[in-house]
């Protein structure tokens, strides 16, 4: 009778360390997973999502870029020679309900906001464009390491080109872009001077908000 009661002692113990252990797990489970669906943090390896599953990353081909069409003074191309961007469609586009400009439903196209100005009107145009995907890179995801001076190429939808140059690139979170960097997108440069400004996302994916936690703004301006 006594090797019996020792036995059961023994099987509760363990029943309860297995529980322990088990709602330990369970705790930090979830405190992980609300930590990384508020701030897109999480301190070890884990296939989970890390961008917009909505966009497509299938490749364009160089007979869909050549056959793509603008109209005459709106922007058709954009190239950026030092990132070995080359002939990459630009889309127009309006602001999102968040009040950013749009992105494209392909992650290697760009979105010209269509309420900005168009190329060669002396005015500033905004450009967005992806940076990475869940498997693949975007159209600007060398964004972020554009350096003044480079330089920056529009192609017209009448053929017609023109060349700016780097003068600024900053990394904004989304609230400074929300309070200033969004006003300083839709301001030349130099003042009087045709501006081109690109935008593309940057930092950690964060769920709660389906986006990225921070953005690259370019501000360029025209040389030619």
């Amino acid at each position: 009778m006594a090797l019996d009661i020792h036995y059961a002692k023994e099987r509760h113990t363990g029943r309860l360390i297995f529980t322990i252990i088990l709602i330990a797990l369970l705790a930090a489970t979830g405190w992980y997973g609300y930590k990384w669906y508020t701030t897109g943090e999480i301190p070890f390896s884990f296939p989970i999502a890390s961008a917009n599953t909505a966009v497509s990353e299938s490749a364009v081909t160089p007979a869909q870029i050549s056959k793509y069409s603008a109209l005459a003074s709106n922007p058709r191309y954009i190239r950026i020679p030092s990132l070995d961007v080359g002939n990459t469609r630009v889309f127009p586009v309006n602001l999102d309900a968040s009040n950013q400009v749009e992105t494209t439903p392909n992650i290697n196209d760009t979105a010209w906001y269509k309420k900005s100005a168009t190329p060669g009107s002396g005015g500033v145009m905004i450009i967005s464009g992806h940076s990475i995907g869940t498997n693949h890179d975007g159209a600007f995801s060398r964004l972020k390491t554009l350096q003044a001076g480079a330089q920056i190429v529009i192609e017209r939808g009448d053929g017609k080109v023109l060349t700016y140059k780097v003068v600024e690139n900053q990394s904004m979170s989304i609230a400074e872009v929300n309070a200033t960097g969004m006003k300083k997108m839709g301001q030349p440069v130099e003042d009087g001077a045709e501006g081109l400004n690109l935008i593309t996302t940057d930092g950690k994916w964060v769920p709660r908000l389906g986006t990225f936690d921070r953005r690259i703004l370019v501000r360029a301006t025209i040389i030619d």
